[in-house]
């Protein structure tokens, strides 16, 4: 839906169509932060780029509140500093948290940021460390 970069790579009107038809419909909704800022904006409730965790886990929640189950924000857009704010330098950035958000529980998922310019198709991941178990995994 939309790219790393900002470029919109579906046409509004589609976005409509998938926000009205198939959202009400879907088990779970894995979108990257882009994907996430696109579908509010085109529910007129746009909202500014996240700046903490708590920023993340509001936008599964609105999200979720047009129709998923579930909602699995994806924060592999949004590197973060150990305190949940967001790393601005590369020094900074030390961790991704993914959200998963339904049914009224917010699970986060953290994990240890990877240094990588081998960037193309991160948003059709998620946000993980390469071992098999996220560092740590929170439910609230």
């Amino acid at each position: 839906m939309a790219s790393t970069t900002g470029s919109e790579l579906l046409p509004q009107e589609s976005v409509r169509q998938l926000r009205e038809h198939l959202l009400p419909l879907t088990t779970i909704l894995t979108p990257n932060v882009p994907e996430a800022k696109l579908i509010l904006s085109n529910a007129n409730t746009p909202m500014e780029d996240p700046q903490s965790v708590d920023d993340l886990i509001l936008m599964a929640q609105m999200i979720q509140a047009l129709g998923p189950k579930y909602v699995l924000l994806k924060g592999g857009h949004l590197p973060l500093k150990r305190d949940g704010s967001v790393g601005r330098t590369n020094e900074d950035r030390e961790i991704i948290v993914n959200v998963l958000y339904g049914e009224k529980q917010v699970t986060k998922i953290e994990s240890d940021f990877q240094k990588s310019k081998n960037t193309h198709g991160t948003g059709c991941s998620l946000a993980c460390e390469t071992s098999s178990k996220p560092k740590n995994m929170n439910i609230c």
